[in-house]
């Protein structure tokens, strides 16, 4: 084998390196419970729940790759759905479900845009001005309604609680906006500026690359996908509540680490995110036909962050080893 072919062979695994973790992980759960994990049925819940998660890792991976991070989207995804659920089944319960969907996306993109506006304009720190919107749009939504909102319409729940062909449609959702972010990364001129960006800024802005622009293109659509979580969660619960995502970013940002999300920034990709939330999908299905409790599984949680840490680190530097010339 030619050694330039031979270097392509070993990235391609080390970037790829979460989904050997998913597959064995997923054979540990087979052997441990044969009957209730080897199902067609638990493949499609391990999916579902990860898509309940996925549009957060998502956002957060997007963040990353910009070299920063945004600590405000779970809390976006709370604050959306309690908008769109406090209009629809408070303020004006007439209104068509499908309206009620819009709102919550269009709240969850205006959220990130503020996001965008601190980040990419007005040059504020990622981690600094994410953490001031955490606090903020976590008080609205209690601010809002502290109680849940039921008796919503059954088209505003569906994007989350739906199925088609007894697949629940979450999936669809979340599949398809991961292709969709990984074709734009991969081949459109705004992805390799949110590389560029990453890797470099001061080098993306000498390149011509508005590096403000691309920011605030980035914490904007995280905040779409945000919405997108929203709707996932109210559906699944059934109704609107203020603790919806509730300390769900760690989880996001742990995804997003694990699928090999550089915490320096201009590494990663929308694939490696999605192998990340499918592991933690498998671990949270696992533990749960374990009968483990939810206690023991958030500490194992907080385990797998530290974890992931530690693994994303060791797989950046074998990264560079293996590209270093010899």
């Amino acid at each position: 084998m030619k050694p330039q072919v031979n270097t392509r062979v070993k990235v391609l695994i080390v970037d790829n390196f979460i989904w050997f973790i998913n597959a064995g992980l997923y054979i540990l759960f087979i052997i441990l419970n044969p009957r209730g994990f080897l199902t067609i049925h638990n493949v499609e819940f391990i999916l579902y729940v990860s898509s309940m998660l996925g549009f957060l890792v998502l956002g957060e991976a997007l963040a990353m790759i910009t070299g920063g991070m945004d600590l405000s989207l779970a809390q976006n995804a709370g604050l959306s759905a309690m908008v769109g659920g406090f209009i629809l089944g408070v303020m004006a319960p007439n209104l068509p479900g499908w309206l009620g969907v819009i709102i919550v996306l269009i709240a969850g993109t205006a959220f990130g845009a503020v996001n965008g506006l601190l980040v990419g304009k007005l040059k504020y720190n990622p981690f600094l001005a994410t953490l001031g919107t955490f606090i903020v749009f976590d008080w609205a939504t209690f601010w809002i309604r502290r109680g849940a909102i039921v008796n919503l319409p059954a088209s505003f729940l569906a994007p989350g609680s739906g199925t088609i062909g007894g697949v629940h449609i979450a999936i669809f959702l979340f599949l398809f906006m991961a292709l969709l972010l990984h074709l734009m990364l991969r081949y459109t001129q705004f992805g390799v500026s949110v590389y560029a960006v990453g890797d470099n800024p001061k080098a993306a802005m000498m390149m011509g690359i508005n590096v403000g622009k691309v920011l605030f293109g980035v914490f904007t659509l995280g905040g779409l996908l945000a919405g997108f979580s929203g709707l996932i969660y109210l559906g699944y619960i059934g109704a609107v509540t203020s603790l919806i995502a509730q300390n769900k970013i760690f989880e996001a940002f742990a995804g997003a680490v694990l699928g090999g999300v550089s915490l320096r920034g201009g590494r990663g990709s929308i694939m490696g995110a999605l192998g990340g939330v499918i592991l933690l999908g498998i671990l949270d299905a696992g533990l749960t036909m374990l009968n483990v409790s939810p206690e023991i599984r958030g500490v194992l949680t907080g385990f797998v962050l530290l974890v992931a840490v530690m693994i994303n680190m060791a797989i950046s530097r074998l990264r560079d080893r293996i590209l270093m010339p010899h």
